[in-house]
């Protein structure tokens, strides 16, 4: 099967492609302009996070989410992946500036550290750990201290693919979302 006609099985195969009680609007209809938010707000990403995602500022607080040409696709679910820095309970109020992150860290994981985090997605997805290339993680922490954490896992196949596999939580991380990176 080739890989375009996969991933557009994988899109449609189900209905529901936000998390509950997330905005269903095309973001161009909810995003607005990031000058307006508090000094404290961080509005831009470390650079190498840039080839995989992109913060945008919307009516309903600020996101991070998959960088224009790609897809964070959670296939258990069949929803897009994205961190809001809102708490969606029961559903997103439109809050603009006043739900920010104020802190984006992105590092790359040692080799040790990547092993880890290959074994942890594999134990998750239910499969064998194929050989680690590299791995990073991002944790954003939002105005109202809360913690949220992914971790991106690139095995040597997925740096041939271009795509990568992750997961992501709050922390404490009970329940781990798993995702796939990928350019459709």
């Amino acid at each position: 099967m080739n890989r375009a006609f996969a991933v557009v099985l994988l899109l449609i195969a189900g209905s529901a492609f936000a998390s509950p009680g997330e905005p269903t609007a095309p973001f161009e209809s909810i995003e607005i302009t990031c000058s307006g938010a508090p000094t404290a707000a961080k509005t831009e990403l470390p650079r190498d996070l840039e080839k995989w995602a992109r913060l945008s500022c919307t009516k309903y607080g600020h996101v991070i989410r998959a960088a224009s040409g790609w897809v964070w696709h959670a296939p258990r679910s069949n929803q897009f992946v994205r961190l809001w820095s809102q708490r969606a309970e029961p559903e997103f109020a439109e809050v603009g500036h006043s739900s920010y992150f104020t802190s984006i860290e992105f590092h790359k994981l040692s080799q040790p550290e990547a092993e880890e985090a290959n074994k942890a997605l594999a134990t998750s997805l239910g499969a064998k750990p194929q050989l680690v290339s590299d791995a990073y993680v991002l944790a954003v922490t939002d105005n109202q201290g809360r913690v949220q954490t992914v971790n991106f896992v690139r095995s040597e196949a997925n740096v041939r693919l271009g795509s990568f596999w992750g997961w992501s939580c709050s922390v404490p991380c009970t329940a781990p979302v798993v995702f796939m990176g990928f350019k459709p």
